[in-house]
């Protein structure tokens, strides 16, 4: 940096090295219409002006179209138009002014040139003088369609060309001119890169940066934003985009390595309940198994049990019948002896003349017995009027009267006797009813417990009887209903769907090897399952041919949602077949409204109404939305609960007519023993047969005269009393008779019995065989523990105890069975969630109950060698290929971040050449970046790479996998994020990102920092404007790569800087003006005439634009000395 970089700039003497602008042309570009216009800087600095409107920076953007490509060219950028304002049509067509549409309100450009088969050409000629050469660069365009860009091809030449003398003249087709040009040397390119390749070779543009930044400089105002201006501008970038494809493209092997250990841990994850539910399905099955056993053996058990103890019991029972027949034998000695002395005494009575008072005790002992039976009889009597609900009787009055009650009673009672039974009669054949209903469900209820389909339970009866016979599986002849299902976001549609595929639904399908055997089998025999009460009934079987070959039919185009659309089909053999039915037999219209209903010619509504042509059906005998109809899918749960809502309903509806029963029973019962108690009440017919005072007084009577006739003689009294004490004593020994015998008879009755009993076991026990006593009798023990110390001491207990034990066992028994059933369901359920999860498993395995030892060994497998194998292959895929990958990826980022400090380094050259104020310069400075994506992305890629060279340790980790996954998915581009994770990933990648700049202004001779700029902040205009230019120098002079006072270089050393120069200070202006002469480049600068006093002294050249009728513009140009003559009025 010497003292006299900015001593006086001589223009005159100034060398002109590298590729300059000699001269520009246009012909109808824009509003430059029809003739040639040439702007002519000569190399030298020029200035183009005129006023707002007049058409500057139509020239510029020219000159922008020769140098940058379409995509990238933003016409009238300085002054700041709107993007549609300006394209490479509107400057071919003319577009001068907008004019609005009477007819649509709208407006439209107009153009100079519209619907003409004109052609535009834009030129520039660049000269290099410290070598001789001269560059030519131009593009002819035509508007060839009324809408869309224009034709274009695109010239160079090293030699000077001109408008008016190599692109006239050739007549009217553009294939002419390009033979012409061709022919004189020139090149023809048809694609803008091959021409960028030719004009930078030609130019000395060492790159596409440099030529951007020539596009920047065009709309420069100030630095905005430094971080970005020296990213974009004075930063190579480097593309990493085959890199991040790469990490993406094997990132998809190790994601299909996780996914492989990923698939097998959801698989144990998914078997573990499987095989749970297997362990207690399998412990229950041996517990009810045991209790089945045990529940066998009761019956053994307590004959056995029993048969001992009547052994004993018998013994005992004989050897008190032989104390009893003993004590019975003196009793009747006793008897015998007493009946002797009463005779003697009675003899002794007569011999006495006591022989009335002998028919006097007669006759009150024949009144008393008279007595005894009528109180019996009116004990019968009275309990029987009681009983008939009437009025208690005292006497012959009103034993009349009763009887004509009774008579009438009777027929009354009789018929309310018919309607009861009436009603009993009802009441049981409804029981019965609701009794099949319920058994009919709960067999439904067991069928779909073993099952997931929604079949009929006589349907799949049917096919076990057939493929018993056939020695084939379910499997290979299935229902159609098995194999369809109703999308759940259609669900809405399942009793349409119901009701239209019902019958195809029920119907078999059998493939063609099968075929012969199964026609065969159907013919051979009468259909036949088990009805109710387990009696036979027909039964009707409708199945389909499955050819191997069929027309695959074209389905209905994308449209209205079809009945077909809302069915899922199951993968399998079947489901090309299947697929086809549905376009001929659901090709239904889904009708949301009864005018869409109406409108179809085959339609279906939600409420189950089919339209088929003319034909029109709706089969309400069911509800469309009962679950308890479906035959469609491979999920039974819903139609389960249904049933077992209906069970629940029956069994209330069964408790309730039990209840009647009960109370009609209760009301027969009292009608019926009113009737048999006036029926008794017709068995006494005389009030002579109850009256029990009569007789009680006429054997008063008899006493009382034989007392008198006794008081008269005291040997007649002793001999009474003596017969008196021979009754009493006779009467007891009559008793104890009585009551021997009575125990004899219970005693002999017992023996009897037990005797039966012990037999009756005996010979059950000699029944059976040695086998079944074998394991009978292996049960014993749990037995006997059961019974604990309440086993029984009497052989009449073992009643209660066979009946307790087999009620406990049976219970046992029902609860395990309805576990099983419960386990059974839910281990089938997760069977099929996981057959569906993972239908290539339905190869090898199904979800039945029987299938448990399947899943057993599918789980082992899966733990003992999928999951390992898998394992060690993700590790290796991580270690190895991903992890190094990005280490890789890593250091050349690296390595790219370290490039720019030698790029920061060369920047800082350039800028140390350049007095920025006297006796400072400027100095790049970078740091970090606070971006916390990049910060997070580095220090993420960091952790993930710091020990990927290891060599030693186990490096697998699930959270590696996914802190990889999360930096590659981001690169892929997730779905919704895919544009911001596009930005991401150029943002964390571009390591011209990693960091941040600042300017800072330094002593020359100190290197002492004079004052830091970050991002233009917080300065006033001026010093903005300055670090703007000296930035931009520097910039150019880095791009351009300038070589700096030389009289020869092969450097383009020409900007455009349109607008800014007329918006700074004349200060600011200045400096830039005597910076950019400094570094040798030739500006042409596009401002309005207020600012010509200031850029005056720095040009040669002044282009001049006007356009007085706002339609045509017009371009001249002068010299520095043309234009100081004209302006001061001087002539030359």
């Amino acid at each position: 940096m010497s003292d006299g970089l900015f001593s006086a700039v001589e223009l005159g003497t100034s060398p002109r090295a590298g590729y300059r602008l000699q001269y520009a042309e246009v012909r109808n570009w824009g509003t430059f219409d029809e003739l040639v216009w040439r702007f002519t800087p000569g190399t030298d600095t020029a200035l183009l002006t005129g006023d707002i409107g007049s058409g500057k920076s139509t020239i510029v953007d020219a000159l922008t179209t020769l140098l940058m490509p379409a995509h990238k060219a933003a016409y009238n950028k300085a002054a700041g138009a709107d993007a549609r304002e300006r394209t490479l049509r509107s400057y071919v067509e003319g577009h001068y002014k907008s004019e609005r549409i009477e007819t649509t309100g709208r407006s439209r450009a107009k153009g100079l040139r519209e619907n003409r088969r004109t052609f535009s050409v834009i030129l520039g000629v660049f000269v290099n003088h410290g070598y001789n050469e001269t560059v030519t660069l131009a593009q002819v365009f035509q508007q060839r369609e009324s809408t869309g860009q224009p034709y274009r091809f695109y010239v160079t030449a090293t030699k000077a060309l001109s408008i008016a003398t190599e692109f006239a003249d050739f007549g009217t087709d553009l294939r002419d001119l390009r033979k012409r040009l061709r022919a004189g040397g020139a090149e023809i390119f048809d694609e803008f890169p091959k021409y960028a390749t030719s004009l930078r070779r030609l130019l000395g543009v060492r790159s596409e940066q440099a030529l951007e930044l020539f596009h920047q400089t065009v709309s420069m105002k100030s630095v905005g934003n430094l971080n970005d201006f020296v990213r974009d501008h004075m930063l190579e970038p480097s593309d990493c985009t085959q890199r991040v494809r790469d990490i993406i493209t094997h990132f998809e092997d190790l994601t299909k390595a996780h996914d492989a250990v990923k698939r097998a841990r959801e698989q144990l994850e998914a078997l573990d309940p499987v095989v749970a539910a297997a362990e207690k399905y399998d412990s229950a099955l041996a517990q009810r198994g045991e209790l089945e056993r045990e529940r066998g053996a009761v019956r053994l058990f307590v004959a056995e049990r029993r048969s001992a103890l009547l052994t004993e019991e018998i013994a005992a029972l004989r050897a008190a019948g032989a104390a009893l027949h003993a004590e019975q034998d003196a009793a009747k000695a006793d008897q015998r002896h007493l009946a002797d002395e009463r005779e003697s005494l009675i003899e002794e009575r007569a011999r006495a003349g006591g022989d009335r008072i002998g028919e006097l005790e007669r006759l009150a002992r024949e009144a008393r017995e008279q007595a005894g039976k009528r109180r019996q009889s009116r004990t019968l009597f009275d309990a029987a009027v009681a009983a008939a609900g009437l009025k208690s009787v005292a006497g012959q009055s009103d034993f009349t009267a009763l009887s004509a009650v009774v008579a009438a009673e009777r027929p009354r009672l009789a018929e309310q006797r018919r309607a009861l039974d009436g009603r009993y009669h009802e009441a049981i054949g409804r029981d019965g009813e609701l009794r099949r209903t319920t058994e009919a469900i709960a067999a439904e209820l067991a069928s779909l417990e073993q099952r997931t389909s929604n079949l009929p339970a006589e349907q799949v009866e049917i096919r076990a009887e057939l493929c018993a016979a056939l020695g084939l599986t379910p499997e290979d002849l299935p229902y159609a209903g098995e194999l369809l299902d109703v999308h759940d976001e259609h669900s809405q549609w399942r009793g349409a769907a119901e009701r239209v595929l019902r019958g195809f639904a029920l119907s078999l399908l059998v493939p063609q090897q099968h075929y012969d055997s199964v026609t065969g089998w159907v013919n051979g025999r009468r259909l036949t399952v088990a009805g109710r009460g387990g009696r036979q009934v027909g039964a009707r079987l409708v199945y389909e041919r499955v050819a191997r070959q069929r027309v695959r039919l074209q389905p209905a185009e994308p449209g209205a949602l079809l009945l077909a659309d809302c069915i899922d089909v199951k993968d399998g053999p079947f489901r090309d077949y299947l697929t086809d039915e549905l376009t001929k037999r659901a090709d239904y219209r889904c009708a949301a409204s009864l005018e869409e209903f109406r409108g179809q010619r085959r339609a279906v509504t939600r409420e189950g109404q089919v339209r088929s042509g003319d034909r029109h059906e709706k089969d309400d005998r069911h509800r469309v939305d009962d679950p308890r109809r479906w035959v469609l899918g491979w999920a039974n749960e819903r139609k389960m609960a249904a049933l077992r809502a209906e069970l629940a309903e029956l069994e209330d509806r069964r408790a309730a007519v039990a209840a009647d029963l009960a109370d009609l029973g209760a009301q027969r019962d009292v009608l019926q023993a009113k009737a048999e108690s006036l029926a008794r009440l017709e068995s006494f017919p005389s009030w002579d047969d109850l009256d029990v005072d009569e007789a009680l007084a006429r054997a008063a009577g008899y006493d009382a005269e034989r007392e008198r006739l006794t008081a008269g003689s005291s040997r007649l009294e002793e001999i009474t009393y003596a017969l008196e004490r021979n009754a009493e004593r006779a009467a007891a020994v009559t008793a104890e008779i009585e009551r021997l015998t009575g125990r004899l008879a219970t005693t002999e009755e017992a023996t009897q019995r037990a005797e039966r009993d012990k037999s009756a076991d005996d010979q059950f026990v000699a029944a059976r065989s040695a086998a079944e006593l074998a394991a009978a009798r292996a049960a014993y023990p749990a037995l006997d523990a059961r019974l604990g110390t309440k086993r029984p001491t009497q052989a009449a207990q073992y009643d209660q105890v066979e009946k307790s034990l087999a009620e406990e066992l049976h219970g046992r028994i029902e609860r395990l069975s309805h576990k099983l059933t419960g386990l059974g369901q839910s281990m089938v359920v997760q069977m099929g969630a996981f057959l569906t999860r993972w239908p290539e498993t339905r190869a090898d395995m199904d979800a039945s109950i029987d299938s448990r030892r399947e899943f057993r060994a599918f789980r082992d497998r899966v733990a003992t060698d999928d999951l390992p194998r898998f394992e060690a292959e993700f590790k290796e895929q991580l270690n190895k290929n991903a992890i190094q990958e990005l280490a890789g990826f890593n250091n050349w980022l690296l390595r790219q971040a370290a490039a720019i400090d030698e790029r920061v380094n060369r920047i800082n050259e350039a800028l140390g050449a350049v007095p920025y104020n006297p006796g400072r310069y400027i100095r790049l400075e970078k740091e970090p970046t606070s971006n916390t994506d990049v910060a997070q992305f580095r220090s993420d890629l960091r952790n993930l790479t710091n020990d990927s060279l290891a060599l030693d340790g186990d490096q697998y980790s699930e959270q590696r996998f996914l802190d990889v996954k999360r930096i590659i998915e981001r690169f892929r581009g997730r779905d919704g994020y895919a544009e911001s994770d596009k930005n991401w990933t150029r943002r964390v990648t571009d390591v011209r990102n990693w960091f941040m700049f600042s300017a800072s202004e330094r002593d020359v001779e100190t290197d002492a920092e004079w004052e830091h700029y970050s991002d233009s902040d917080g300065k006033s205009g001026g010093q903005k404007e300055k670090l703007a230019y000296t930035i931009l120098a520097a910039s150019l002079a880095y791009q351009f790569g300038l070589e700096w006072g030389v009289a020869q270089s092969r450097d383009f050393r020409f900007a455009v800087i349109d607008e800014a120069f007329g918006r700074g200070s004349d200060v600011s202006t200045r400096y830039a003006l005597e910076l950019f002469a400094t570094l040798g480049l030739q500006l042409l600068i596009v401002t309005p005439l207020q600012k010509v006093h200031v850029i005056e002294p720095y040009v040669k050249a002044i282009g001049i634009v006007d356009n007085p009728t706002g339609q045509f513009s017009r371009l001249q140009t002068m010299t520095i000395e043309e234009y100081r003559r004209q302006r001061d009025g001087r002539r030359p």
